[in-house]
């Protein structure tokens, strides 16, 4: 989806490669809330750079924070082959960062250090990438993704050492393979069982959000749903349903979310699920165990849900997009009761259960590519976004816990920085909260053409205490 996973299908066809080093570049920070952390990189920023041969461009998905502070980010990296220019080849990748921002040498398999870019997952597919990351316990790491383009979407989950060599006990020779499926998100439950979430996409012209849990070693969990996958039946399969977002509740439940097609073209509401650890629906939310909804006081067509979190008491709290005023792809930040019900105490009071933030009023479609929930319950979501007059940067929205802006978070709750001054675009990928507090933003800036950097900053964050951090925020996609 720009960076955002939905995009994906059309990122992939206009970009290409290269691999690199960390870089820097300066730039200003001050202590309070959502400013760079000069102890990163140089000035709150650094940069790994491709060379034009294993890479072009490097883009991450998915990021996570080690608990020695290293940093890993799970995206692709684009190759360009002049001989085919519009079709560049995409390879799955993981990267390591030391806690100060420069690369991890000893990470990876590739000539750009610190980078470890996967083999081919399916034969044939031109483009493949990791949309989804968790680190377990022991240090090994879990990922999915898809392959796709030039052959049927074959959705993966692979587990790599933490090294980032494939670990061959896993599924079949270190990955699980879920035909025609695009495998946007992943959890892990109580029991080790690896959950991911996505679109079916057998019957072309018409998807089908699913839900399928693996056991710890990679194989299909049949003790889920009877098959170990559930596509959620919304409506009895009438019309077509995506799933971009998964979070584990008490008992090993399972929320998904995503959106519903109402109608013709782009109609879509919002969509959220909530199943028992058997696959059965959970019917003490929304009755049924899944509820498709939009906010009542906007003519809004087009919602959709690209990330959850769940609190403590199992509240819903989820960042997405809606149609505003103006016909435009806009940000939404909203939260339901674990019942279901949307929580009125939450967002504009003109609109109770939502925040629908004022930023990029230029932007044609905002994307969120992070979104976590702090300890003091306030909510942090990355964005992305595409405007033909405003230059694409990094962007990061803090809401307070009862749902407005932060005004103590960087420039009254949004933190905005071009991290490629000379050239076209920056843009966020992905996002993760540090156990000392500090955010850590992933993404990518094309700070002169053709090559696409991945680029990190880290924001201080001293509102929150060190070790506050609870496993439900530690990291975000």
């Amino acid at each position: 989806m720009p960076l955002s996973r939905s995009a994906f299908f059309t990122l992939a066809l206009s970009i290409a490669v290269s691999a690199g080093a960390v870089s820097t570049t300066a730039v200003s920070t001050s202590a309070a809330d959502g400013t760079l952390d000069p102890g990163f990189g140089n000035a709150g920023a650094a940069f790994v750079r491709p060379d034009d041969v294993e890479a072009r461009q490097l883009h991450p998905y998915a990021t996570s924070v080690l608990p020695n502070g290293q940093i890993l980010l799970g995206g692709f990296r684009s190759r360009f082959n002049p001989e085919v220019p519009f079709e560049p080849e995409l390879r799955a990748t993981v990267a390591r960062l030391n806690a100060d921002g420069s690369v991890d040498a000893g990470f990876g398999n590739a000539s750009i250090p610190g980078l470890a870019v996967l083999p081919d997952i399916a034969p044939d597919s031109r483009i493949q990438a990791i949309h989804a990351m968790h680190v377990l316990d022991d240090g090994r790491i879990v990922a999915a993704g898809t392959a796709l383009a030039h052959a049927p979407a074959t959705g993966f989950v692979v587990r790599l050492a933490a090294d980032g060599s494939v670990d061959a006990t896993f599924g079949t020779q270190g990955f699980a393979r879920l035909a025609y499926t695009d495998i946007h998100a992943l959890a892990i439950d109580a029991q080790g069982r690896i959950v991911v979430a996505g679109d079916n996409l057998e019957d072309f012209g018409h998807t089908f959000g699913t839900v399928t849990r693996l056991t710890p070693d990679g194989v299909i969990d049949t003790g889920f749903a009877g098959t170990g996958t559930l596509a959620i039946d919304w409506d009895g399969g009438a019309r077509s349903n995506s799933l971009d977002a998964v979070a584990i509740g008490a008992n090993d439940t399972v929320v998904a979310a995503g959106s519903y097609e109402t109608g013709e073209g782009i109609d879509r509401d919002f969509a959220v699920a909530r199943v028992n650890a058997d696959g059965s629906y959970d019917t003490t939310f929304a009755k049924t165990g899944h509820r498709t909804f939009k906010a009542a006081d906007v003519d809004s067509p087009a919602n959709h849900i690209e990330r959850i979190v769940l609190g403590a008491d199992g509240a819903i709290a989820f960042s997405g997009q809606y149609t505003n005023a103006d016909g435009k792809r806009a940000l939404v930040v909203g939260r339901l009761h674990v019942d279901g019900g949307n929580d009125t105490t939450f967002g504009d009071v003109t609109s109770p259960g939502y925040l629908r933030p004022s930023i990029m009023p230029d932007a044609f479609g905002v994307d969120t590519t992070g979104f976590l929930m702090q300890p003091d319950g306030k909510l942090v979501a990355s964005a992305t976004y595409y405007s033909p007059t405003v230059k694409k940067t990094f962007l990061v929205v803090r809401t307070t816990a009862a749902g407005a802006l932060d005004a103590t978070f960087a420039d009254g709750g949004v933190f905005a920085r071009d991290l490629a001054p000379q050239g076209p675009m920056s843009e966020t990928g992905s996002m993760a909260l540090q156990k000392d507090g500090r955010l850590v933003i992933a993404g990518a800036a094309q700070r002169e053409e053709p090559l696409i950097d991945l680029a990190v900053v880290r924001l201080v964050n001293p509102s929150i205490a060190p070790d506050a951090i609870f496993a439900n925020g530690f990291e975000s996609r």
